[in-house]
């Protein structure tokens, strides 16, 4: 462990130094001394002396100005660091990392052994989550397929076989997923000679080198073996199959990578084990100066008995698909340069992803490639450096197809950026805009793939503007239109929760501690359902401790508050939880912002609070603040009390 990690006691005791001894406290060279523990993390550094002195140390304060940490601040105000107690203690447990100002890594001690236990990467930095011990990374609760092609590309270029093993499916992990035990078995056979696999791979690796980096993931599509007991399937199985993992060489920035004969990694298998894509069997090397040969093995291989027959080799394909990955590898540092290189960058991509759709035999490989030429035609296009892209989307979009609706959709969007962009905008002008240019899109394609989400976007832009009879119709039209869809089903639950007041609501789902809880059986209580998550931003955080405090105000009247957390991972939620105290239940169920109740209330904000009477019904469905809150609330109680007064005077008459 790096030496400056033991002198985490100290930093956390100056934390806890008076306001007007800080100058005692660690400076900007000491913050720039810590480094994560995990390698190929990309963050800030100040590059020169001038950078560093420029740099400025703050205190990190709670909600009760007690000083928690430190953080680091360029010249120009932006975060390079931020080092922090979460649990309460006396030392440092959270390091974060920032590039551009967003953080995009963190290591986290949860056990409170001043060492961190978990790492992760955000914002611009990636998803994935990865569980430390002794400071290597021995396991993975999250990591998307290109995260882990990226991660398996440091761990053969460093010889990090500990890195590499954990990104390696096990028969036990195959099991779980639904793979029958003797095709976990019989994919996994060759683990027990893992380590002399894996010198032969790195031993055909040509080109490759310490600092050989990565560069891109390339597969089709994830593909589903649904579950079938029958075949001793208990789930669906869901893959990567014979994807391709291209690396390159290091390069001053701003410099072309040196030209080499770099092997490329060719990927038999991949498979999704729960949050975490794993490789099934290792990569095998591959001459990029020759033709890839599928993999007629794995999975599917096993369980339908197909080995012997194997996929077709289509070699009009494989040499399409080479010449764009050799292009995006020659040309990959146009995209950190002006506007006029990032329009070349893109523009150039189009004739090889045209070369691409030519040779294509599937319609849906022909449609996802076409939508790659408009995603390349949108990105020049909003450079401002090749206006021409206007001209050829237009075409496209004359054609009627199905890329025509994509293209135009894609144009409407780009343009409200644009507009929004532009010196001394006016943004409610540039919405008006954007939404009637959606309005003018359904009238043209409004039974496309894309209509969908367009209708959802004009409600509740529609909503948010305070014109919820509009909403209601857009709703209403997207329902009858398309019900099947995520974006319908979106839109019904929407209708719902605008027509809430004055109606009975059960909110019932299951609690982070496994108990069924249904708001219908707390009638006699004031009930405040909240619909959050962790990733809610400021606004949600500000919140939540007036929340907490209203909780406290008012739970001797009655009030009951539900939590609906619609964070994505159970994790999340409970890491924000263990470091911000609040009183109340929390239902929660896998989807996020997707998830079972967030669909059948159609929330498309957060927070959003219901307030229940104690008969029950929805007195409001439409609160996003503690103040709000609190007038409602007093509102019911001089309500309450002036129906006692009646009741008591009509007594009394009596």
């Amino acid at each position: 462990m790096r030496s400056l990690r033991c002198s985490v006691a100290v930093l956390g005791l100056l934390v806890c130094v008076a306001p007007s001894s800080r100058a005692a406290g660690p400076g900007p060279k000491d913050l720039l001394k810590f480094r994560p523990m995990q390698a190929g993390v990309d963050y800030d550094i100040p590059a020169d002396q001038a950078a560093i002195d420029a740099c400025k140390v703050e205190m990190v304060t709670d909600g009760q100005k007690r000083n928690i940490g430190y953080a680091l601040r360029d010249g120009q105000g932006k975060l390079l660091r931020r080092f922090v107690i979460t649990n309460g203690g006396k030392s440092l447990n959270q390091w974060s990392y920032y590039q551009d100002g967003f953080e995009v890594y963190r290591e986290h001690d949860q056990d409170g052994d001043r060492a961190p236990d978990e790492c992760r990467w955000l914002n611009g930095g990636g998803t994935r989550v990865g569980l430390i011990k002794a400071g290597k990374i021995v396991g993975w609760k999250r990591i998307s397929a290109e995260e882990a092609s990226k991660v398996l590309v440091l761990a053969l270029a460093t010889r990090d076989t500990g890195l590499l093993e954990s990104l390696m499916a096990t028969p036990a992990e195959l099991a779980e997923a639904g793979v029958p035990a003797e095709i976990a078995d019989k994919v996994t056979a060759g683990a027990a000679k893992r380590a002399e696999a894996v010198e032969a791979l790195i031993q055909g690796l040509a080109g490759w080198t310490p600092k050989t980096v990565w560069n891109r993931f390339d597969g089709t599509y994830p593909h589903v073996i649904p579950a079938d007991p029958s075949l001793g399937i208990k789930a669906d199985i869901v893959l990567y199959e014979n994807a391709v993992v291209f690396a390159g060489a290091t390069a001053p920035a701003g410099a072309p990578a040196p030209a080499a004969k770099v092997s490329f990694l060719q990927v038999p298998e991949m498979i999704k084990l729960g949050e975490a894509w794993k490789f099934v069997e290792l990569p095998r090397a591959v001459d990029p100066e020759k033709p890839v040969v599928a993999s007629a093995g794995g999975i599917r291989a096993a369980i339908f008995d197909t080995a012997g027959a194997g996929p077709q080799r289509d070699e009009a394909m494989e040499t399409a698909l080479k010449a764009l990955a050799d292009y995006d590898k020659a040309n990959g540092q146009l995209q950190a340069g002006e506007k006029k290189d990032l329009a070349r960058f893109h523009v150039g991509r189009v004739p090889l992803l045209n070369a691409i759709v030519k040779v294509a035999k599937e319609p849906e490989d022909q449609v996802s490639y076409r939508k790659q030429i408009v995603d390349s035609l949108i990105a020049a296009y909003q450079t401002g450096a090749y206006p021409k892209a206007r001209q050829v989307l237009d075409g496209i979009i004359e054609e009627g197809t199905r890329v025509s609706s994509y293209a135009a959709y894609r144009i409407i969007g780009a343009e409200f950026g644009m507009r929004n962009e532009e010196p001394g905008s006016n943004f409610l002008a540039n919405q008006k805009k954007w939404m009637g240019d959606l309005e003018a899109f359904l009238a043209k394609f409004g039974k496309s793939d894309e209509a969908a989400e367009v209708w959802l976007q004009l409600g509740s832009s529609n909503e948010f503007n305070a014109e919820e009879d509009k909403a209601r119709q857009d709703y209403t039209k997207l329902v009858e239109s398309f019900p099947d869809t995520p974006s319908g089903k979106k839109a019904a639950g929407a209708l719902k929760r605008l027509d809430l007041v004055g109606k009975a609501a059960s909110i019932k789902g299951t609690t982070l501690t496994g108990e069924t809880l249904d708001t219908a059986a707390l009638q006699g209580k004031t009930v405040l359902v909240v619909f959050w998550a962790s990733w809610g931003g400021q606004m949600v955080r500000r919140e939540m401790p007036d929340l907490v405090k209203l909780q406290e105000k008012f739970q001797a009247k009655g009030l009951t508050v539900v939590g609906v957390s619609l964070d994505n991972e159970k994790a999340d939620l409970e890491a924000f939880l263990k470091e911000n105290k609040v009183g109340w239940p929390q239902v929660f169920e896998p989807g996020g912002i997707d998830s079972r109740l967030a669909t059948e209330y159609g929330i498309i904000s957060l927070p959003t609070m219901f307030l229940i009477d104690a008969q029950g019904k929805v007195v409001n469905r439409n609160l996003r603040t503690a103040s709000e809150v609190e007038r409602q609330l007093e509102k019911l109680a001089s309500q309450k009390a002036s129906a006692g007064v009646a009741a008591a005077g009509e007594t009394t008459e009596r």
